[in-house]
């Protein structure tokens, strides 16, 4: 038997090393890249609630009151649709929504879109006219919520949050 002192091959060895790196390498790539997609979310979210937020105050500058309120918007029964339409179109000074603006419906439109909650994709939104909480108990009451997705909206307060209950952390109901 011949043996080749100066052979260009690679013992199994080696190989074995190579490739155990290059899947020590492939998880770490996978698992960064799966953070990154929630970093993002939560970002977008972020982004999704100060924009309801801030669209809910303007309306509420503009009318003195936050839309759906049981006491004096045109939207006093809470519906969810009918809250999109007043952020999303015009509205006269009782609230009361319109698709063209004239000189009675010359407030808004506070938004563009209607944006989705970025964690389930959801727009639906559930609005509560009828109790008055601090944030951070509509946050518990969230949290302990059927997490449907979308926004839940607190309409004597403003408040707006996530609807995602015990599937996520509860500190997301908070942006």
């Amino acid at each position: 038997m011949r043996v080749l002192k100066n052979s260009k091959g690679f013992s199994l060895a080696e190989i074995l090393i190579v490739l155990g790196l290059m899947a020590i390498l492939a998880t770490v790539v996978v698992l960064n890249s799966s953070n990154s997609s929630t970093t993002a979310k939560e970002n977008a979210l972020k982004a999704n609630v100060s924009v309801l937020r801030e669209a809910l105050d303007l309306y509420r500058a503009d009318h003195g009151w936050y839309p759906a309120d049981p006491d004096r918007d045109h939207n006093k029964k809470g519906d969810p649709e009918v809250l999109a339409f007043q952020l999303l179109g015009f509205t006269n000074a009782q609230g009361e929504p319109s698709e063209t603006k004239t000189s009675e419906y010359r407030f808004g439109p506070y938004l563009r879109k209607w944006p989705a909650e970025p964690l389930t994709d959801k727009a639906d939104i559930v609005v509560d006219n009828k109790t008055e909480t601090m944030l951070t108990v509509l946050a518990d009451k969230i949290a302990k919520g059927d997490g449907a997705g979308g926004w839940y909206y607190e309409a004597k307060s403003g408040n707006i949050c996530a609807n995602l209950g015990k599937q996520y952390p509860s500190d997301y109901a908070t942006y």
